[in-house]
């Protein structure tokens, strides 16, 4: 048996190798996961790829379209157990000096913290008359050494920091326990092609890392999100938890900002 056998999770950003990682570890513990994403397709893709898994679309920006997903969830399974807000903007590597509020900040602000703040807020009910919960914030890597070129992704990072700690405050006497993850720079796809393009600039900036390698969704991030959905991590809440093998011990690292 699963550690979150029958449990239902939610997992938003469907479309990210990352998240995608984390629903499969999930799925292997056992839960029914809900794959979430703007994209409709990408969710679906997502799901094919993951036993029992189920394709839902939703723009989560929109406060109402979070209550009917969690509440159509909650019709169709009995229950929101699990919550891991994936969704990530996507960074355009320009120095803060370059960036433009509007387009670069707002759509962060949409994309990521509003979604998260909605998603939490629509599930909150539902774990609350169930007496348990358990929500996990995804962030990157770049918020704990705030580096260049990034400054969208480090000011989420910080928002969501304060998100999942007041939410801990406020909601831990509910038994809902919310946590912010912050993942190393993953083995996916996106950055083979970033990895391919820089050569041996990027070998050697994973050599000199103290665990030189990339992270593994499934074992690594997927992992250290299991462990915080699990009961072993039953009397944790409002922390901010680095799965990066120690990536942010040697600062400024995979820092497109460096290279200008």
């Amino acid at each position: 048996m699963g550690l979150i056998e029958g449990q239902v999770a939610i997992v938003t950003g469907a479309a990210n190798e990352l998240t995608q990682g984390i629903a499969r570890r999930f799925a292997r513990e056992g839960a029914k996961v809900v794959l979430v994403d703007r994209d409709q397709d990408a969710a679906q893709a997502a799901a094919r790829a993951i036993p029992d898994a189920e394709a839902r679309s939703a723009d989560l920006a929109d406060p109402a379209a979070a209550r009917a997903l969690a509440d159509a969830v909650v019709q169709a399974h009995g229950r929101i157990d699990i919550v891991l807000n994936g969704a990530h903007a996507a960074l355009k590597w320009d120095r803060l000096a370059d960036r433009q509020a509007a387009p670069d900040f707002t759509a962060a602000f949409n994309d990521v913290l509003l979604s998260a703040l909605n998603m939490m807020q629509a599930a909150y009910p539902h774990m609350k008359a169930a007496g348990t919960g358990r929500i996990v914030n995804l962030g990157s890597i770049y918020g704990p050494t705030a580096n260049e070129g990034v400054s969208d992704a480090v000011t989420m990072d910080f928002a969501l920091t304060g998100l999942s700690r007041s939410a801990g405050v406020e909601w831990g006497k509910d038994g809902i326990l919310v946590n912010f993850l912050q993942a190393a720079v993953p083995d996916i796809g996106v950055f083979a092609e970033y990895r391919a393009k820089k050569g041996r600039s990027v070998e050697t900036l994973i050599a000199n890392t103290a665990m030189p390698r990339l992270a593994d969704p499934v074992e690594d991030v997927g992992g250290a999100a299991m462990f915080l959905v699990s009961d072993e991590a039953c009397f944790i809440l409002g922390h901010r938890v680095l799965a990066d093998g120690g990536q942010h011990l040697t600062a400024a690292i995979f820092e497109p900002g460096a290279e200008r």
